[in-house]
């Protein structure tokens, strides 16, 4: 399918929008909003957000508190999230990856040190 010159694509946008480098970091994570808890599995994360694949999306806007742990840390890491986008994959609809949500950290120095730990990995 021919595109008018000029134009982008939808990931070709949001790379562009993308300020914070990303690190591939697959690890269970528990996700916890009002009256919700479930599990997920990160894909990749960065100072700004991370990516989610889960089943049980949320809305766009919503907050959720997300909890996990990297790799040779002790203690578990919290950091409040809004979602941002979302991506299903159904029958009539085919993505590359997988389903679940991509969520914004909201400003913390917790969030900002967490990306540094990953950084010395």
């Amino acid at each position: 399918m021919e595109r008018a010159a000029g134009t982008k694509t939808a990931e070709e946008t949001h790379k562009a929008v993308r300020v914070a480098e990303r690190f591939d970091l697959e690890v269970k994570v528990d996700l916890e909003s009002d009256h919700n808890f479930y599990t997920g599995l990160t894909q990749n994360i960065s100072a700004g957000g991370l990516f989610v694949a889960t089943h049980q999306l949320r809305r766009i806007g919503d907050y959720i508190k997300i909890t996990f742990s990297l790799p040779g840390s002790p203690a578990p890491i919290s950091v409040n999230t809004e979602v941002r986008w979302i991506r299903e994959n159904s029958l009539l609809h085919r993505f590359d990856g997988s389903t679940g949500m991509g969520v914004r950290s909201l400003p913390t120095p917790k969030a900002q040190g967490t990306v540094h730990s990953l950084q010395c990995l």
